[in-house]
């Protein structure tokens, strides 16, 4: 499938430009020079002043392999709760600045997110959204506070703009994840 960007309105005067540049991403290789150019855009802005406490304390506990921490080329995750009963899962994704995850989906998770501190490009698709479009991605530039919920199937992928922390809830389908775009990590 080709998939569309559409900015909608959520993002820097640059990014829509940009953006309407882009005929279709169909392949891993357009995905990564589209997230290098999206990054490009702003690496010599002043995006956020936050200190950032809760990344590096997570980012230490994730670097000495604590229990329930994983490392990943983009930073890491900390599972902080998971009630197999409720079917409840939560966690921090902990993104390094410039750090990528793969344009992907779920087939059965149903997952909400929240930017808990920093910047960061979130390129979704949700089909239940009204105008949704095969193929049609919205991008926007999310700061702290900012929420998003995907459902089973929802596209999606995040580019960090800054050193982030976001906590994942959701069900508890830990394997559940289908890669479009596996990115490469900006350098």
């Amino acid at each position: 499938m080709k998939y569309f960007l559409n900015s909608g309105g959520f993002a820097s005067r640059e990014v829509n430009s940009y953006v309407k540049t882009i005929k279709s991403i169909a392949t891993t290789s357009q995905y990564d020079n589209i997230v290098k150019k999206l990054i490009s855009l702003f690496k010599n802005k002043s995006l956020d002043s936050a200190k950032f406490t809760l990344f590096y304390k997570e980012k230490v506990a994730i670097s000495k392999s604590k229990p329930l921490t994983e490392k990943t080329p983009w930073g890491g995750v900390a599972l902080k709760k998971v009630d197999v009963g409720k079917n409840y899962i939560r966690k921090l994704l902990v993104i390094k600045k410039h750090g990528v995850l793969g344009f992907e989906i779920h087939k059965l998770k149903h997952e909400k997110l929240k930017i808990v501190e920093g910047t960061c490009i979130v390129l979704y698709s949700s089909h239940s959204k009204p105008g949704w479009k095969p193929g049609k991605v919205s991008v926007k530039i999310a700061s702290t506070g900012d929420k998003f919920e995907f459902l089973p199937n929802d596209e999606h992928g995040i580019i960090a703009l800054t050193n982030c922390v976001i906590e994942e809830t959701s069900t508890n389908h830990l394997d559940d994840l289908v890669y479009i775009f596996k990115a490469e990590q900006a350098k």
